[in-house]
């Protein structure tokens, strides 16, 4: 009996933003106590910038992963519930109890903890396991 497709809903993590954020705020802090107040400014400029780009360009969507007859599962993502999925390349590049890193079309993905719920999370590692 062929398994049914697994499918997981993904949501920008605010764990990654808050440990992006702790980052920013020491270099900030470190350019303030050692450089001019203008290269602290400056610092603190660009380093928010960076992070509300990181926050808004995050991957939203939906990664489902169906089971294939031959052995294998065959990928498809969608950014929203109302569009089509379409068939994506997905390679697992780093998969451990907290993190998982993955290469979704060529583009960086890392679902953190809260990223999505923990069963499908759950489910997902397991389908994951034979990837390259």
């Amino acid at each position: 009996m062929p398994r049914p497709p697994t499918t997981i809903a993904i949501a920008t993590s605010r764990l990654s933003l808050a440990a992006h954020g702790l980052c920013a705020a020491a270099v900030v802090g470190l350019v303030a106590v050692v450089a001019p107040p203008w290269a602290g400014l400056l610092a603190a400029g660009v380093l928010g910038g960076v992070l509300a780009t990181l926050a808004l360009r995050r991957p939203r969507g939906e990664l489902r992963g169906t089971p294939k007859a031959a052995g294998g599962v065959e990928w498809s993502w969608r950014d929203s519930a109302v569009q089509a999925w379409r068939p994506v390349s997905l390679r697992c590049d780093y998969l451990g109890p907290w993190l998982i890193g993955l290469r979704l079309e060529g583009r960086r993905l890392w679902l953190w903890p809260d990223s999505s719920d923990a069963e499908s999370l759950r489910r997902l590692r397991r389908e994951l396991l034979p990837l390259p």
